[in-house]
């Protein structure tokens, strides 16, 4: 039986595979049918949202399958609520990583305490999700009206406001993030088409400028066309369109760009390492995160969807879950499919041999005479 990190593996080579084959379509994430409000994937029964290649996982199911609903759980999860999975539906598979835990220490005095400690080889469980169209008679979404041009206009004042790096308007036709000056230019917001236009654009912009030394301190070098450049470009491309759902800017098929300038070099990223993905859905989200956390610190989002449907009623404190249990005790980590605690001392990073499997006891010899 394959344990838990042989199948998160074979699960993201699947889901690159997929990517691979979109780009090689010749598009990349950003389609005009996707509904943006599920392009946002949150928990209403724990109030968490999925993050990174989770996210990722779900917005391509929403893709695949046509959801417009945003609202995702275990099965265990809406089975305490009293709702159940239709019969037939399959799950998404989502991955935790644990990368420390928590140990008892005396200290000086011999006093008992806690202390958190590095793993040397991180655990990871799985679990397993359904959209809540998926689920027989759960409350339906209401996604929030979109902005007023108004609105909008106000929306990207705001945004530019909160900026971390200076932001040129100038009367040229090029929109970059200048890493050694550390602004962004962009042409004049009238030479636009219109204003959601220049929103992805700024937005864009301002996910290159989060890997200034000084933010998020990613690799910025490169000329177009090198592994680095489309690494970057990679980055600033998924974490625009985290942070266009997680503000509420709808794009319209007006709004989408080609990408065929760089979908080979991403295509050649992706086959040497499938991984490399994950790294940069993992690094979007910290781009998202910034951003989204710099423009909420001074003004409020109006139009981001309620993290709970109001009709689904608060889960109990001592609600079982894969996120709202203490994710340092691998006790607490529900089992995808039973809802029961993984086995003690799973590493995954431990190859099974031909005896027992990471953290299983061996199974007992038969006898010969």
């Amino acid at each position: 039986m394959a344990g838990a990190l042989e199948i998160v593996k074979e699960d993201r080579k699947a889901l690159v595979d997929k990517i691979i084959s979109m780009m090689e379509s010749g598009y990349f994430l950003q389609r005009p049918e996707w509904n943006r409000e599920a392009l946002r994937p949150h928990n209403p029964l724990s109030n968490v949202s999925y993050k990174g290649g989770n996210r990722m996982r779900l917005m391509l199911a929403v893709l695949e399958h046509g959801y417009v609903d945003p609202c995702w759980a275990t099965a265990r999860q809406y089975m305490m609520k009293g709702y159940h999975i239709r019969k037939g539906e399959h799950g998404i598979l989502c991955e935790k990583w644990i990368f420390d835990k928590e140990e008892k220490v005396r200290d000086e005095d011999g006093n008992e305490t806690t202390r958190k400690v590095i793993l040397t080889h991180p655990r990871v469980s799985y679990f397993r999700v359904f959209n809540a169209q998926q689920v027989e008679d759960f409350p339906s979404f209401s996604p929030p009206p979109p902005y007023t041009k108004t609105e909008l206009e106000t929306v990207i004042d705001r945004v530019i406001d909160t900026s971390e790096c200076p932001i040129r308007e100038l009367a040229q036709d090029r929109a970059f993030y200048s890493p050694s000056s550390d602004e962004i230019i962009l042409p004049l917001r009238d030479s636009f088409k219109d204003e959601v236009s220049f929103a992805k654009t700024l937005i864009h912009e301002m996910c290159h400028s989060t890997g200034h030394p000084t933010r998020l301190n990613r690799p910025m070098g490169g000329v177009f066309g090198s592994p680095g450049y489309a690494r970057e470009e990679l980055r600033a491309e998924i974490g625009a369109l985290f942070t266009e759902a997680d503000m509420g800017i709808r794009l319209t098929e007006e709004n989408y760009e080609d990408h065929s300038d760089y979908l080979k070099s991403w295509i050649g990223a992706l086959k040497d390492d499938y991984n490399e993905f994950f790294h940069a859905c993992s690094d979007a989200e910290k781009i998202c995160s910034r951003i989204v956390s710099n423009y909420t610190k001074k003004y409020e989002l109006t139009r981001v969807p309620d993290a709970v449907p109001e009709h689904v009623p608060e889960p109990e404190k001592d609600l079982a879950t894969e996120n709202t249990m203490n994710p340092m005790n691998p006790e607490n980590t529900m089992d995808p499919e039973t809802g029961t605690a993984p086995e003690k001392g799973m590493d995954p990073e431990k190859e099974p041999d031909s005896e027992k499997e990471p953290g299983r006891k061996p199974r007992r010899r038969e006898k010969t005479l």
